[in-house]
């Protein structure tokens, strides 16, 4: 059984269950650099298990996410390991590892969930992202934008292998969707008013973009209803335009489990994912699976690989343009459910794995 070591910057649930469905074919380590992400929700954690090697590593902190420590660069000079799987190469542990490696001509492949190349940048930046990823051997992408992104710094083509990028399970997608009559009462139990009923998910941060969406939505009709899952540093700046401007059809909902925000899902009529720029987004693929056709702005990986306009969903230019509108009349109607469903079908977990298990089959 070959061994493979995967330095993985936080354990977050999705990679868990990727990696305990990998070590049951693979001799597998993984370094997490921390234990969470300074922007996530405690509770995003809680049904980890662990089902291959971890290796803690110790450091001084420095800012949100950083720290100095040679944990992974020593384990790696300790260690012998068939393949090496660097998941990222912006920390400083990342850093210190990826040039020892380079300096003594040790093969590794670097995994990224995503990336959008940036014409403007930082000098010094650039010139690191070169190294890093043009020194790999092979990369794990998880679509054509991202593959784009390697190239842009100096992949090879053809050392860039394609995975579905998945947060969900076959069995965890809806085999049919809820009937409007279902939705109903399923919405006048959860105390939802508006005939049709829009829902998002993500950090309510600048750049997801809430605040646009918000403000366009303030001048739609009140049938209307759109409802935001999530937390971060805008929620209490957004809800106070929400209550300084009277408008009755937007609610936050704050921080949902991942049952309860797919049971808001199932009364729902569609997504809306309005972010100014993500490197993926699974958010779209894991509202597919719950039967939500979506509509997204452009800069939004996930969008570009998944949604195909006038089958599951819509790529608009912008929240702000002429576009949102057109699109919400168009979902309401048509029925993009099924086509929706199929699409996340073709995109799980199991998906994900079985795409993994041939790329270490063909670099090992």
């Amino acid at each position: 059984m070959s061994k493979v070591l995967i330095v993985f910057n936080h354990p977050a649930p999705y990679k868990v269950k990727l990696f305990n469905e990998l070590s049951k074919y693979i001799d597998l380590t993984v370094i997490f650099e921390r234990d969470s992400a300074s922007d996530r929700n405690k509770s995003f954690y809680s049904e980890n298990e662990y089902k291959f090697k971890t290796v803690k590593i110790s450091g001084l902190k420095i800012g949100r996410e950083n720290r100095l420590s040679n944990g992974v660069l020593n384990h790696i000079k300790n260690n012998h390991y068939d393949l090496i799987i660097m998941n990222g190469y912006s920390m400083f542990p990342e850093m210190k590892a990826l040039n020892y490696l380079i300096k003594h001509s040790i093969p590794y492949t670097l995994y990224i969930n995503g990336g959008i190349a940036k014409e403007k940048e930082n000098p010094i930046k650039r010139n690191l992202k070169k190294k890093y990823i043009s020194n790999a051997k092979y990369y794990f992408s998880p679509d054509e934008n991202s593959n784009k992104y390697l190239e842009f710094y100096g992949a090879d083509k053809s050392k860039i292998y394609t995975y579905p990028y998945s947060t969900i399970y076959a069995n965890e997608v809806l085999p049919l969707s809820y009937d409007q009559q279902a939705k109903s009462e399923m919405r006048l139990s959860a105390s939802v008013l508006e005939e049709k009923v829009f829902v998002s998910c993500g950090q309510l941060i600048k750049r997801k973009n809430y605040f646009e969406l918000i403000k366009r939505w303030k001048d739609f009709d009140a049938k209307y209803g759109l409802y935001i899952i999530g937390d971060g540093k805008q929620k209490n700046e957004l809800q106070k335009y929400i209550d300084d401007n009277k408008i009755k059809n937007v609610h936050l909902l704050g921080y949902m489990n991942r049952k309860d925000m797919f049971n808001f899902y199932h009364l729902s009529d569609c997504f809306i994912f309005p972010s100014d720029e993500d490197i993926y987004g699974h958010v779209i693929n894991e509202a597919m699976s719950q039967g939500l056709p979506v509509i997204s702005t452009p800069n939004v990986n996930a969008s570009k690989k998944l949604i195909k306009d006038g089958y599951n969903g819509y790529i608009i230019k912008s929240v702000e343009s002429k576009d949102l509108e057109q699109s919400i009349h168009n979902v309401l109607a048509s029925n993009l459910t099924k086509n929706a469903i199929e699409t996340a079908y073709q995109n799980t977990i199991e998906k994900m794995v079985q795409a993994h298990l041939e790329i270490l089959k063909r670099i090992l």
